[in-house]
């Protein structure tokens, strides 16, 4: 098989040049909570642009049960509605028969009384309408138990779920643009929040390959000695990005940027919110440029600023807060990202999962073989001494 990897190269990259299977207008703007709730409201919004009218609307309602509405009925659909409680609902829809509640909370925590608030809210004007909350979110609802549908964002084995509702009628969206647009959320929803997908097209051709070397009697034993070894593999490729990543901020900055800590990248990805960070050593403390899973195994890796915010932090996660903080806020001079209490700026990496198969592929597309010489690797190298070098000045001024 090693003679055949030019010609599998070739295929690849024919596959790649007519399919585009890596592009993604999601993986471009890494959408934060307002974008997917910007998303939802202008999909489930029978006045949307998509021209579905209420096929994604009634797609939900179905789903959990609601009688579906129709045509003749007037339903307007809002963003961010101040309750009296001042607090926002991410998305109020109201028919004549429903007012509906849609809390959207992929990432962020829920707060005291938050979804019980929203019911209250939404049953203070019903004039005969039926209040409804819909809970977007993986995670268990707290505070309004019973009253509350939670729809999480991909399950396995249930159709109540926003991937579950939008793949049931993509087959029935009739324009082309929207259609698309679809089916590029439905991936976005399964590499997030799902299982990601098992292999793209582009892989085709080496898994094809590996497969028929295994039809022969004589390899079947070596190329199950190497499947005992692939977690060792995985793991040594994730720890030489780590590795190269630090070497360059040696050859360009000094001594003084150091680990936060000892573990390897690959020991702080495999787990959820475990850093891996690298500081000055003048900085405040809590304060890095750091990699982190926000799902385990490896699952949803973001890179950023870490500097939680004293003021938005509450009992004892206070003090995890740093003092860097004050000077980084909407300081950092880097386009795009986002900001969060914990992060003044973050995004998601070129591919956010980076199981095995990634490490694969990192292999496959280097020009030599080597991680160190992959282009994404040394792009994600040089944003870090980048960035270090950037909140350094920050912190010293």
């Amino acid at each position: 098989m090693k003679l055949n990897i030019p010609q599998l190269d070739a295929m690849r990259a024919g596959i790649e040049l007519y399919g585009a299977t890596d592009f993604s207008i999601f993986s471009l703007f890494s959408p934060n909570e307002n974008a997917l709730s910007r998303i939802v409201v202008e999909l489930f919004d029978p006045a949307g642009s998509h021209g579905q009218g209420l096929l994604f609307l009634n797609a939900m309602l179905s789903a959990i049960d609601v009688p579906r509405v129709n045509q003749r009925e007037a339903i307007r659909a809002q963003r961010e509605v101040l309750t009296r409680a001042k607090r926002r609902i991410d998305i109020v829809i109201q028919t004549p028969r429903y007012v509906i509640g849609i809390e959207n909370k992929p990432w962020a925590s829920q707060q005291p009384n938050q979804l019980k608030d929203y019911i209250d809210e939404l049953s203070a004007d019903l004039r005969g309408r039926i209040p409804i909350l819909i809970f977007l979110s993986d995670k268990e609802e707290k505070s309004a138990k019973g009253e509350v549908i939670n729809v999480p964002f991909y399950s396995r084995t249930s159709n109540i779920s926003l991937h579950a509702v939008l793949s049931s009628v993509v087959k029935d969206i009739k324009a082309n643009k929207p259609k698309e647009f679809v089916e590029e959320f439905i991936f976005y929803i399964d590499d997030n929040f799902g299982e990601g997908q098992m292999s793209v097209e582009t892989d085709a051709p080496y898994i094809d390959a590996v497969s028929a070397e295994f039809d022969v009697k004589e390899n079947r034993k070596a190329l199950a000695a190497f499947l005992l070894s692939q977690e060792t593999l995985h793991l040594r490729i994730i720890n030489e990005i780590g590795d190269y990543i630090l070497s360059q901020i040696k050859v360009q900055l000094s001594d003084d940027f150091i680990p936060i800590s000892d573990a390897k990248l690959s020991d702080c990805l495999y787990q959820q919110y475990r850093q891996w960070g690298i500081r000055h050593t003048s900085w405040p403390l809590n304060c890095e440029v750091a990699l982190e899973s926000q799902k385990y195994f490896f699952n949803e890796i973001k890179f950023g600023v870490k500097a939680p915010d004293e003021k938005r932090l509450r009992g004892q996660e206070k003090k995890f807060a740093s003092l860097a903080r004050i000077k980084l806020e909407g300081n950092i001079p880097i386009s795009g990202g986002r900001k969060t209490i914990y992060w003044p700026w973050e995004e998601l990496v070129w591919d956010p999962y980076w199981g095995a198969e990634f490490a694969a592929r990192l292999i496959l597309q280097s020009p030599t073989g080597l991680v160190d010489d992959h282009p994404e690797v040394q792009e994600l190298a040089q944003k870090f001494v980048d960035i270090l070098s950037s909140v350094h000045e920050l912190l010293k001024s």
